[in-house]
């Protein structure tokens, strides 16, 4: 697992930031890295490649994970208040014990997460919001949802 010192680390995110903003700079590749029990409060992590990453026992409140890549992400008694995860791929993430109050989890793909005792406001993964979403219905003129060509 690779490891970083807070330089390479704010290096790094820098880097991104200079990414996101189309300003040269590179992506944030952090996969596999040991970023566990940091202050990461408010870090701007969108579209991070952080598959693997052990953010267990981080503050990550605030932080921006959107779009971001964090399958099988550690996240273990993790502080995530106020964090958001819109669009992010969060599949076979470990979020159990994590803190979790106020998190924007809108369209995240949330598949075998572990929430397990994750503190989490009520009605957060249950709740979808369909405001201005754009649904196609099948063409009823057809027997079924299949079409034969």
């Amino acid at each position: 697992m690779n490891t970083y010192n807070k330089q390479e680390l704010d290096s790094i995110l820098e880097q991104h930031k200079l990414w996101l903003e189309s300003k040269g700079g590179t992506r944030a590749v952090l996969g596999s890295a040991d970023l566990s029990n940091l202050d990461l409060q408010g870090a701007d992590l969108r579209r991070a490649n952080l598959i693997r990453t052990n953010f267990s026992n981080s503050n990550l409140s605030g932080a921006d994970m959107s779009d971001a890549d964090a399958t099988y992400a550690n996240f273990k008694n993790a502080c995530l208040n106020d964090a958001i995860f819109r669009d992010a791929d969060l599949r076979n993430a470990n979020m159990s014990y994590a803190q979790m109050l106020n998190v924007d989890l809108h369209r995240a793909d949330l598949y075998r997460t572990d929430f397990n005792n994750t503190s989490l406001n009520d009605g957060v993964l249950n709740n979808p919001s369909l405001s201005r979403t754009i649904i196609k219905l099948r063409d009823t003129s057809k027997p079924s949802c299949f079409t034969s060509q």
